[in-house]
């Protein structure tokens, strides 16, 4: 599980975030990386849908093809806990017992609904949003959760979310050398 690497985890996030920092237009804050999210978020949808036999053509930009439902996965993980290190803040412990899922599409919806929560706690704290009423998670708190969430859809794929997220981390690395962002 994800969760039990995270030490690991957040430093590449940490030292990504420094390199991208070089190719952005504009500084990113923990907005930026909150808006990022549902982009991921619909990268993933995008391949799960295709892989459930959906006609994705009218989704899909032919010249840039996402495929890989693992890779989308692990930008979920990278843009969300890009939040927390933006903001300079650590995700809450992992639940111990995540919640059981009877499918993958369950488990989908649950990240879905984890990564919308997350977005809206960066929007409050940094102001860009009302506090809405009742006891919404924190930024670590649903950060935390998103993880979770990671993990279970990851589970639910027969996906090793360790290792999808050390492959995206190369692949990044490699992208950002080849650009001379070599930070």
């Amino acid at each position: 599980m994800l969760s039990a690497h995270l030490h690991e985890v957040l430093a590449d996030v940490r030292r990504l975030r420094t390199r991208f920092a070089q190719t952005a237009p504009q500084t990113w804050e923990p907005t930026t990386a909150a808006a990022e999210l549902p982009v991921q978020v619909g990268h993933l949808a995008l391949c799960l849908l295709r892989q459930h036999g959906a006609n994705v053509s009218a989704l899909e930009d032919p010249q840039r093809p996402i495929t890989n439902i693992g890779d989308e996965l692990a930008d979920i993980v990278l843009a969300s806990l890009s939040i927390n290190v933006l903001a300079h803040s650590e995700p809450a412990k992992a639940t111990p017992y995540p919640p059981q899922v009877s499918n993958e599409v369950e488990a989908f919806l649950r990240l879905l609904v984890a990564a919308g929560n997350l977005s809206e706690a960066a929007l409050v704290e940094h102001h860009y949003r009302h506090r809405p009423t009742g006891t919404p998670p924190s930024l670590s708190e649903a950060a935390a959760a998103v993880i979770t969430a990671c993990d279970v859809l990851a589970d639910q794929l027969g996906l090793d979310l360790v290792a999808e997220f050390r492959s995206m981390v190369a692949d990044a690395d490699s992208f950002l050398d080849h650009r001379g962002d070599a930070s």
